[in-house]
């Protein structure tokens, strides 16, 4: 039988990519503490093969070296970081009050964040993304001398098509078949920059991934209305199409408000923070947290009020998805120790299996940023993915 040479090389650099793939995939959730030798341990490689494919994302300005720690036998190990300010991303978000652009790079860290507050709802559009590109032309100013950029990712408020072009329905935002793409002009070094979009609250969830990249969880965010993500084993839920854990459209009340989606009685109606401010007279957040925490009858109607249209949608979940840990966001986040105890109690007689293994719940701060800098991780992840055809054009 002849072996095709052309096709012998094909098999041999496919083999290879997919090597340095699974070798860089060891490092983000282990930075600085992990060596070549525990890769080859993690992954089933040769230690000789696993250094030859460091030494290469060494090379290609995607990993480094830190300073040697003694082992428990023979040489000291080496410790491996996703390396700093060599590939960027733009991690960009349009919110209802906020326009981010920010400068992400691989080791995720935010090089540079610019933003600003309005009223979005005011702008169409095309002026939305005008000032969008604005902010982004001042943060990538701030780019590392040499940083390859891997493009752009805009981070918004509802259901996107498959490709990320398109907001099929984004209610509070008041876009509905808008392609952001149309607007977007912006070059860098001669050099048109795409712009992919993805949920705001699924880039957030890629946030708290980063940190625990094994993490099972449902993650509920809110600012004007309420937002969710869902993590199964370090990999976002995203459904089919993409829509998947809209948890602040499941129907709490059906004899309700109307929401913003069309629907009665949704999540987002009794919890979301512009309805509950507004439905019970505060004029913000702190004024509701100072009057419950005072033990103010109203104001803690209103929290045992959202407490139990919590449960009654994360139970359901709960139920559902088999998942232990709930992280909450937002303003939610803020008034997480006020509905600890009533949350859990509702949660222990909704879930069927609550009795038997706890729900531990915990609190994501600085959840308004996370969504531009999950966008620009998400713009990353091809790096990560296939970090051969980054490495390979400077390797030559």
């Amino acid at each position: 039988m002849t072996v095709d040479p052309a096709a012998m090389r094909m098999t041999q650099s496919s083999v290879r990519a997919a090597n340095l793939a699974l070798v860089l995939s060891r490092i983000p959730g282990q930075q600085g503490t992990i060596s070549r030798a525990d890769i080859a341990a993690q992954v089933g490689m040769t230690r000789s093969t696993v250094s030859r494919l460091v030494d290469d994302l060494i090379m290609g300005g995607l990993v480094r070296e830190g300073g040697t720690t003694a082992g428990a036998r023979g040489r000291p190990a080496v410790p491996l970081s996703l390396q700093k300010g060599t590939v960027v991303s733009l991690g960009l978000e349009i919110n209802i009050e906020r326009i981010v652009a920010t400068v992400v790079d691989l080791a995720g860290e935010m090089i540079d964040v610019q933003q600003r507050d309005l009223d979005v709802l005011g702008l169409s559009p095309a002026d939305a993304v005008a000032l969008l590109m604005e902010l982004a032309n001042t943060a990538l100013e701030s780019r590392p001398d040499g940083a390859r950029l891997t493009g752009a990712v805009l981070a918004l408020p509802g259901l996107l098509d498959r490709t990320g072009t398109r907001v099929l329905r984004a209610p509070n935002l008041g876009w509905e078949g808008v392609s952001p793409s149309d607007f977007w002009d912006l070059t860098v070094d001669g050099d048109p920059v795409p712009l992919r979009c993805a949920n705001d609250v699924d880039c957030s969830a890629l946030t708290v991934l980063r940190d625990d990249p094994q993490a099972s969880f449902i993650y509920v965010t809110g600012e004007v209305g309420i937002g969710s993500a869902i993590a199964i084993d370090g990999a976002l839920l995203t459904g089919r199409s993409g829509w998947a854990a809209e948890l602040g459209h499941v129907c709490v009340d059906p004899d309700g408000e109307l929401c913003g989606c069309g629907s009665v009685g949704c999540l987002e109606t009794v919890v979301g923070a512009r309805a509950l401010l507004d439905r019970h007279g505060y004029p913000d957040l702190d004024s509701l947290i100072a009057d419950a925490e005072s033990g103010q009858d109203a104001a803690v109607t209103v929290i045992t009020e959202v407490a139990v249209a919590l449960g009654i949608a994360l139970g359901a979940a709960l139920n559902l998805l088999d998942v232990e840990n709930i992280r909450l966001g937002g303003h939610l986040g803020r008034l997480e120790p006020l509905l600890r105890d009533r949350l859990a109690a509702e949660l222990d007689r909704r879930v069927l299996w609550a009795q038997h293994s706890g729900i531990e719940t915990q609190v994501v701060e600085d959840a308004p940023l996370r969504a531009a800098m999950g966008a620009g991780l998400s713009g990353l992840g091809r790096v990560l993915t296939d970090p051969a055809s980054w490495i390979d054009p400077i390797l030559v």
